[in-house]
């Protein structure tokens, strides 16, 4: 195509999930199971008090003002970079900031794979993985984020670097989380291998997670010197603070002059990608987490309770009558067991025309629980059930 560089992608681009959001926003009948945001009881999206009282503190004068540099204000690194280990992970690491959490698997991606490269991912997944790649010319591997072997296998498929995307826990779409020990399984696949490893944990919702979701990043002290791991952090969902875009990307590696030469060129990356990123949120971000954050671990905990609710009875409740769900751990999705995209695509519709709106994924039907008040949950089960 003239104008365009090789082999650019000219397909007609249609985000599906925001076409379906947009659909069940024009309808007045509409119960809208599709945004993987949090909203509370009322319908409305969720927001934490202390982050948006504390918003009130930055001066027009830092709303508009650059960030100090490229790879994100220094205090913010070391607040995300601390609230994110928790002094878990004593090996060496650094933090750049991010165009949210998309933005750190953007960096992760194109820092570390080159066109025709081999990246690894779940089948069923959050669907931006597959534009990612497609975008940086990359070849697909996937497996079954339930079977650990199948993952196994396609690792040992790749002739030359592994880059690898483990989404938990609170998978999207799934839910999925790993337990500790299917963590030590995997870091112990990962450290038998003699090349490079990349591992890329994407761990958007790990602040919606029950009991210790980050028990298993001690694990990341005892990996070899030809593995990198990298830890997508997103404070959209963690903070509620969806539209400000702010994220981060933790690299963790035996060698200190590596992560030094690393995040000077991902910095580079950044800065001619989004130049820098939201000043007055990363001076928001670090206020609520170093002044605020007994305010915002007590708001964090009623808003787990509040998913929590909604996901056990719709759990309970499609168990019940019947309907077929994956698996399900944490997180602010459940997904329905379809046997094929043919008979998903058939139900979808169906739903759609009874006023039910969800998002397809790969032999699913996602539901944003996230999004759906309690009354509306209640009961939902039975009618999906009964227009299958």
């Amino acid at each position: 195509m003239k104008f365009l560089k090789t082999n650019e992608n000219t397909d007609r681009y249609i985000d599906n999930v925001f076409s379906v959001v947009n659909a069940a926003k024009a309808d007045p009948e509409a119960i809208n199971a599709t945004a993987g945001c949090l909203y509370d009881e009322q319908g409305k999206l969720f927001t934490f008090n202390c982050v948006y009282e504390a918003e009130k503190n930055i001066t027009p004068a830092q709303k508009a003002a650059y960030a100090t540099s490229p790879s994100g204000n220094r205090p913010y690194l070391d607040a995300i970079m601390k609230f994110t280990l928790e002094d878990r992970v004593y090996n060496h690491r650094d933090i750049i900031a991010s165009a949210g959490g998309t933005g750190a698997i953007f960096l992760a991606v194109k820092t570390c794979l080159n066109d025709g490269d081999t990246i690894i991912y779940p089948s069923i997944a959050w669907g931006n993985y597959k534009n990612i790649a497609s975008e940086n010319n990359l070849n697909v591997l996937t497996y079954d984020p339930y079977d650990l072997d199948e993952m196994f296998a396609r690792i040992d498929e790749v002739k030359g670097k592994v880059f690898l995307i483990v989404n938990s826990p609170c998978q999207n779409p799934l839910g999925l989380s790993y337990s500790f020990e299917e963590w030590e399984r995997i870091m112990n696949k990962i450290n038998s291998l003699d090349k490079e490893v990349i591992l890329l944990c994407d761990i958007a919702y790990i602040d919606y997670a029950n009991d210790d979701p980050k028990k298993y990043f001690k694990l990341f002290n005892y990996i070899k010197d030809n593995v990198l791991v990298m830890l997508a952090v997103s404070c959209s969902k963690a903070f509620s603070y969806y539209g400000q875009r702010l994220g981060a990307l933790i690299i963790i590696n035996n060698d200190p002059e590596f992560i030094d030469l690393y995040t000077n060129l991902a910095s580079r990356l950044a800065r001619t990608t989004w130049s820098n990123l939201n000043n007055a949120g990363m001076i928001n971000i670090t206020s609520v987490l170093n002044e605020h954050y007994d305010d915002y671990k007590k708001e964090l905990s009623e808003a787990k309770k509040m998913l929590k609710d909604r996901v056990e009875l719709f759990v309970r409740q499609a168990k019940d009558c019947g309907l077929e769900l994956y698996k399900f751990s944490d997180g602010f999705f459940v997904t329905l067991k379809m046997d094929s995209n043919e008979q998903r695509d058939t139900y979808h519709r169906r739903l759609i025309d009874n006023h039910i709106y969800t998002i397809k994924v790969n032999k699913g039907i996602r539901l944003g629980l996230c999004s759906t008040p309690l009354k509306i949950v209640d009961g939902l089960a039975e009618k999906m059930k009964g227009l299958e």
